[in-house]
């Protein structure tokens, strides 16, 4: 389910919110706060924004994905079923970026790029490695504490 409201949320985003779009919210909350930028400034911090979305957005995405793949195939328990997860985990991330391009192709409000494609993956590939690092520390941390009680 989780994944399900993430791809809505990424829908919606693809379908509602343009670069003009969010320019204008951009220079509203920056106009709010009293901060002055000239219009490049402003061009290049909105572009920066935008495509730190990407990489938040579909890193968020992989993690989810990864998670719902590991509840899923998790019966067997068998080896290597992390690195399978985080394979679907990033095709499922793919696929979505790929499609949301290619729908953004038809709209006339909309660019497309393939470089998008590569920052969601980027977004993907290091949420997941900082996940699954994490995931790691953790265990070991748990196991080395297991250890360490006296019988």
């Amino acid at each position: 389910m989780p994944v399900i409201v993430w791809l809505a949320v990424i829908a919606y985003e693809s379908l509602r919110l343009s670069s003009a779009v969010t320019g204008t919210y951009l220079l509203d909350v920056l106009r709010w706060l009293h901060l002055k930028l000239s219009a490049a400034g402003f061009a290049e911090f909105h572009h920066v924004l935008r495509k730190l979305g990407h990489v938040t957005g579909y890193g968020i995405l992989s993690l989810l994905a990864f998670r719902a793949w590991f509840h899923t195939l998790s019966d067997g328990e068998g080896k290597g079923l992390r690195i399978r997860c985080a394979a679907l985990a990033l095709m499922t991330t793919l696929l979505t970026a790929v499609l949301d391009e290619w729908h953004q192709s038809f709209d006339l409000a909309r660019t497309s790029s393939f470089r998008d494609v590569g920052f969601d993956m980027a977004g993907g590939i290091g949420f997941l490695l900082a996940a699954l690092f994490v995931f790691r520390l953790w265990r070991t941390r748990a196991v080395e504490e297991f250890e360490a009680v006296p019988v």
